[in-house]
């Protein structure tokens, strides 16, 4: 089926796609306003970024503040050494990366996407960019059309990284069907965890 290693239980992927079912189930639960997989995904990959002793902001929904143009909306940002993770507007000074953090991909999210991508390059050229994707249908036997990538994004500046591949589509949010499918090898390691840790140290 791929050249890629199968997801194992030990793997900080699988242990990510847990805790999103665990936070998903927990908004839920609780009846609070933040209830989509997609918020619960930021709130687990955040966690993991900060972990890693990057300069990420904690609150969602965030704005760049360009000098004629405001970008709504962002999941995340990198910011620069010792620039405060705490707020919730931005100047663009303060921004390394704009980062966009989804569950999987869904109808018109590429767009959205990039035409929030193509927003921020108007405030600062400066700006390094990218896509975390949790999980994607990625090995199907036809190409998912809502996939998020860099071929779609149209931009060489625009990275995407996919941190789990799969072939079919599940409820991935619940508990029991994440560890079905990784005891029935349907999930596989892409290595772009890695390579996205990489890309934040540059």
């Amino acid at each position: 089926m791929s050249d890629m290693p199968f997801l194992t239980r030990q793997d900080e992927e699988f242990q990510m796609l847990l805790e999103v079912a665990e936070e998903y189930t927990r908004q839920q639960r609780e009846k609070t306003a933040e209830k989509k997989s997609g918020d619960a995904t930021e709130i687990v990959l955040r966690k993991y970024l900060l972990k890693r002793g990057f300069n990420v902001t904690l609150k969602p929904e965030l704005k760049i503040q360009g000098s004629n143009k405001t970008i709504n909306r962002i999941d995340s940002l990198l910011l620069k050494p010792r620039e405060n993770p705490n707020e919730e507007k931005y100047t663009p000074d303060k921004v390394d990366m704009v980062i966009e953090i989804k569950n999987n991909g869904v109808a018109e999210q590429t767009t959205k996407i990039r035409k929030k991508f193509d927003e921020a390059r108007e405030i600062s050229e400066n700006f390094r960019f990218a896509v975390i994707v949790l999980s994607e249908r990625l090995l199907s036997r036809t190409p998912y059309k809502h996939a998020i990538t860099e071929e779609t994004l149209e931009n060489k500046k625009y990275r995407v990284f996919t941190l789990i591949a799969r072939r079919i589509w599940d409820r991935m949010y619940e508990l029991p069907v994440a560890n079905r499918m990784l005891e029935n090898h349907e999930l596989w390691k892409t290595g772009e965890w890695e390579k996205l840790l990489s890309y934040l140290r540059e």
